[in-house]
């Protein structure tokens, strides 16, 4: 018994010695180490996304008799986030969030690591809470089914109708789990991923608002409000931030440039229009040159930054107010994605408080706007789309 006691208090002492110290332990057991093609699991990796979803490996740890370890140290002020354990087989990782503490990972079988349960740390024990209602949910839906069909049959109308009921049932637990944990980094990822694409505009927006004040500078947060701006652009809306890899190397965001009116152009270098345009975007820079209220964003769609690049040195287009990003994934572009741009080029005018004035100028028109707004005339304050 004093053994066992002992062992507990050393455990407490690792687990709060690794939140002080911002590190992230995680103990990871496999009682079936056979993967889904017969061989045994030799390997785990800890994989991180970026915003774009692309993964990164970040360690690896060897499995030795079933059990295998992380030592992960967090940066100063690094946000909870969802990372993966890979390692078996495609599309089979196990979902996990990073932060101070000891993790345990307990997965039944390597051959279906989604049965893993991840306990020990305040995100992932609500994340864990928040799964478990989803599959009971799964389970008591399927055993209504096949009670339906033994009493009256297979019909596929009411089995449709009985699921639709149902799924109303689970959305409303799922909203009122997530508002009830609105504090966790978990509830604005899970909005995003699970609710958005089942809400209307109107009800996402609400349903962004019970997120915890206290997560609003969080990453997940932050992607979860640019989603609902996305979804509703419209003239006089607030449009949604985006990344701006800049021609130095910096990156900057859409939003820090909050209090100037933006000429946010989106074009090419091998695009002829794009490149009337420029030299249109010439003149009007004549016209800002010397005001720091205003500022033209040029964001580049082309796939070859080498390209830009040589594009923006030779036109002579680099400029205190006249800036240039790209990140240099073309029509792929996040960027072009979030402000659904379908060809270039493409120009939108942000006043000073992040909302369109509009969405789709010509060049010839915004010199106009730009003159009329300079003259005092603030005519988008009453325009509607």
């Amino acid at each position: 018994m004093l053994q066992k006691l002992f062992s507990i208090i050393i455990s407490l002492v690792i687990s709060i010695s690794a939140g002080a110290q911002g590190t992230c332990i995680i103990n990871g057991n496999i009682a079936d180490s056979k993967l889904a093609d017969g061989s045994k699991i030799k390997a785990v990796s800890l994989m991180r996304a970026d915003e774009n979803g692309q993964k990164t490996e970040v360690a690896v740890a060897k499995v030795k008799k079933g059990e295998y370890t992380f030592k992960y140290e967090l940066s100063k002020n690094e946000p909870v986030l969802m990372y993966t354990i890979a390692g078996f087989g495609k599309d089979n990782d196990i979902e996990l969030f990073i932060e101070a503490g000891e993790i345990t990972v307990s997965t039944p079988s390597a051959a279906e690591p989604c049965m893993s349960t991840v306990t020990g740390t305040p995100t992932n024990d609500t994340y864990t809470e928040y799964k478990a209602i989803l599959n009971n949910r799964e389970n008591e839906i399927a055993t209504m089914v096949k009670e339906l069909v033994n009493t009256a049959g297979h019909n596929e109308e009411a089995i449709k109708k009985l699921q639709a009921r149902e799924s109303i049932k689970t959305r409303s637990q799922i909203i009122r789990f997530l508002i009830d944990h609105n504090t966790s980094p978990m509830t604005p990822f899970e909005i995003e991923h699970t609710l958005l694409p089942i809400l209307s505009t109107a009800y996402a927006d609400q349903i962004v608002k019970s997120v915890s004040t206290t997560l609003h500078s969080h990453p997940y947060y932050h992607s979860l409000r640019n989603k609902v701006l996305a979804n509703d652009m419209k003239v006089g809306n607030e449009l949604p931030d985006i990344t701006l890899p800049m021609l130095d190397g910096e990156k900057k965001n859409l939003n820090d440039f909050r209090g100037k009116y933006v000429i946010l152009n989106f074009w090419s270098s091998d695009c002829a229009k794009s490149a009337s345009m420029i030299t249109e975007l010439q003149h009007l820079y004549e016209v800002i040159k010397g005001k720091e209220e205003y500022v033209i964003i040029s964001f580049s769609l082309d796939n070859d930054t080498a390209a830009w690049k040589e594009a923006v040195n030779s036109k002579g287009i680099k400029h205190e107010v006249w800036l240039h990003a790209s990140d240099g994934a073309g029509m792929d572009s996040p960027a072009a994605k979030t402000y659904k741009v379908e060809k270039t080029p493409k120009i939108i005018l942000v006043e000073p408080e992040g909302r369109a004035v509009s969405l789709n100028m010509d060049i010839d028109e915004v010199v106009m706007r730009i003159e009329q707004i300079m003259s005092g005339d603030l005519y988008y304050l009453d325009q509607k789309e």
